[in-house]
């Protein structure tokens, strides 16, 4: 490094005062005396309002993460518009009453005992019937909860016996009564083998 002694003997020293860098020209740049080329200078960016912007940081690529080879594809999201089967409640639909459908049959009935023994044995005619429960009206009235022997009698065939529980007796008028049963496994027992085998 050249001291400022050493450029003063290429170059007369102008001493005023006794100020050791007198001989410096204000007017000509220090490069310029030196013979060298200044470096470029720095100038931070500018925004357009003129304040000096923010060094930008550095961005980063960012990549999507590539599934495992093991993974299962996703399976894709179910179409809105699918349509139930005809029949078929929809999911947002609640299920509606059970259909009855009017049934015209000869029947005997048969009270049960708390044994579950045939006590009683009278005739009725079928009203309705579904998968549930059967409506019958009969000239006697049944207590409700009581359990009964139904035989359905068909043409040219075997009765068929069904089991239920009484839900509701009602007066319709002229000495009939209107039964709602609700159908239950058949209980086994031989009492009931005998019932049915008199039918």
């Amino acid at each position: 490094m050249v001291d400022a002694q050493g450029m003063a003997e290429g170059q007369p020293q102008r001493v005023q005062g006794g100020d050791r860098f007198a001989w410096i020209d204000p007017g000509v740049s220090v490069w310029d005396q030196w013979g060298a080329v200044p470096p470029p200078p720095k100038v931070p960016p500018t925004t357009s309002a003129g304040s000096v912007a923010p060094p930008a940081a550095p961005t980063v690529p960012v990549t999507p993460p590539t599934p495992a080879s093991g993974d299962p594809e996703p399976l894709p999201e179910p179409s809105s518009d699918f349509d139930p089967p005809p029949g078929a409640p929809k999911a947002d639909q609640p299920a509606g009453p059970p259909t009855f459908h009017e049934f015209d049959a000869e029947l005997d009935v048969g009270e049960l005992d708390e044994r579950l023994r045939p006590t009683t044995t009278w005739s009725a005619r079928a009203m309705s019937v579904n998968r549930s429960s059967l409506t019958f009206k009969s000239r006697r009235m049944c207590y409700t909860k009581r359990m009964v022997l139904i035989a359905v009698h068909l043409i040219d065939d075997k009765p068929a016996v069904l089991a239920g529980r009484v839900t509701s007796c009602d007066y319709i008028g002229e000495g009939l009564y209107e039964v709602d049963v609700e159908l239950m496994p058949k209980p086994d027992s031989e009492d009931i083998r005998a019932w049915e085998a008199q039918r």
